[in-house]
């Protein structure tokens, strides 16, 4: 995967910062396959003018590709598919928007947290495994390992990413990994 989207302009935040919008990309995502405004509008319980409204700020933020489709009798019509794009916050950066930063990374991630809990009240601890993953620990390695397992993830969630026609599972994720600082 290439194409990134950097979140550094106060239109980009506004954006990505919507709940409606970011419920939308979700759904986008793990559809994998495009999917008509009013079909979008139906699942999320709004006018079909209002999704389409939604849909087109995320097709200008780049998140979102909007294909255009005609009938055999010329009608055009339109379908929306998540692209393939890193989405980066950018969190470093010292600027006005770190807030806006902080708050969608606590959005995304605590959005990503809850489907799993969702998920954990529809199955038993037996079956869990099979339907969602929850680890946390501390890694120790070189750089040159690190560098490694950056790697290894990226390809891995890039290959991925990309809607699979055979798929027939659909997982959410979110890596969170970082160099700790100091010595106990």
């Amino acid at each position: 995967m290439d194409d990134c989207v950097d979140l550094i302009e106060k239109k980009q935040f506004r954006v990505m910062l919507h709940p409606v919008r970011q419920e939308m990309l979700h759904l986008l995502r793990l559809r994998g396959k495009p999917v008509s405004a009013n079909r979008v509008a139906e699942r999320m319980q709004l006018s079909p003018s209002g999704a389409q409204s939604h849909l087109r700020k995320l097709v200008d933020l780049g998140v979102v590709a909007e294909l255009e489709r005609t009938r055999e009798d010329g009608v055009k019509l339109y379908y929306y598919q998540a692209k393939n794009v890193k989405l980066r916050l950018c969190l470093g950066r010292e600027d006005a928007f770190q807030g806006e930063r902080e708050a969608l990374a606590a959005n995304l991630t605590d959005g990503t947290f809850r489907s799993l809990l969702s998920t954990s009240y529809r199955h038993d601890e037996k079956t869990m495994d099979e339907y969602g993953v929850l680890r946390f620990g501390a890694l120790h390695m070189t750089a040159e390992q690190r560098a490694g397992l950056v790697k290894l993830v990226d390809q891995y969630l890039d290959r991925l990413g990309v809607p699979q026609p055979d798929a027939k599972e659909h997982w959410e994720y979110v890596v969170m990994a970082y160099r700790a600082e100091g010595d106990l």
